[in-house]
């Protein structure tokens, strides 16, 4: 019929696969996901076991540097203690893990795209992909955040906790590992906060009114969700809740952004 737009053969209405298609491509999916996160897991534990150990050792050696130039200075181990033979070796195992999983998430990520894209209109498809970059660049930003900044600081604290003249430091590399695990995995989520909020904007779940409204109950989250994933210490839990603090702020700034433009849009259509 003239004047009728012509079907869009990328239109999901105009491409159907059976379920044994669909399984297959997610087959295909996960088998080249897999790939990568194992190549990068098999170069970081059998090629490069030093650098990886030296990589994921830095912060703890960062407040132990920092505790020796104080003054008085307070002088700790710089070797982490083992008490298994196999203790050293999963701990490699987990950091080459770790390693792969943040290097292959990217490519992860597109073939998840990719498989979930099919099935997508045009519009829904720009709508994810204006979040998608945001959200991988904030979760890498969190992880830089921790590992140059926070879990030193946190460490040097509470390295500098015990009195020496009582106790003698010497501390776990399990210990340690699952601690700075725990935090770059909290940081990664945190720090996507502004998107979440975007997001939620965008499916038309709270404004800027409502979430000025609860701003301080927000702050009372914050310090909780700290104390939950922190030390039972306050500077801690501090050093955790003010990044979360502040990424709400960023949020609730980039909504007042977009409200303006919409209301600039709407006064210009009308």
């Amino acid at each position: 019929m003239a004047g009728k737009e012509a079907p869009d053969a990328k239109d999901p209405e105009h491409v159907r696969m059976s379920f044994a298609e669909h399984l297959e491509e997610l087959r295909k999916r996960l088998f080249r996901s897999l790939l990568v996160v194992g190549v990068v897991f098999g170069l970081g534990w059998l090629a490069f076991p030093k650098q990886v150990e030296v990589f994921f050792m830095q912060p703890h050696l960062q407040a132990v540097d920092r505790l020796a130039s104080h003054d008085p200075p307070v002088v700790i181990e710089r070797r982490l203690m083992v008490q298994s033979p196999l203790e050293e070796v999963f701990y490699l195992v987990k950091a080459s893990l770790l390693l792969a999983v943040v290097v292959g998430f990217p490519y992860v990520l597109y073939q998840l795209w990719a498989f979930v894209a099919a099935g997508l209109y045009k519009h829904e498809k720009r709508a994810v992909m204006r979040f998608v970059p945001w959200s991988i660049m904030l979760a890498l930003t969190g992880m830089a955040f921790g590992y140059l900044g926070l879990i030193p600081l946190m460490l040097e604290y509470l390295y500098s906790m015990p009195d020496q003249s009582y106790f003698v430091q010497a501390y776990r590399l399990e210990y340690y590992f699952s601690l700075f695990l725990l935090l770059t995995v909290a940081l990664a989520a945190i720090f996507q906060l502004p998107v979440l909020m975007l997001g939620l904007h965008t499916a038309g779940i709270g404004s800027v009114a409502m979430y000025s409204k609860y701003r301080r109950h927000f702050i009372v989250a914050a310090f909780v969700i700290s104390a939950i994933l922190t030390p039972p210490e306050p500077v801690s839990q501090v050093l955790m809740a003010f990044p979360t603090i502040l990424l709400f702020e960023v949020g609730l700034a980039a909504l007042r952004l977009r409200e303006r433009r919409a209301k600039r849009r709407a006064g210009k259509e009308a």
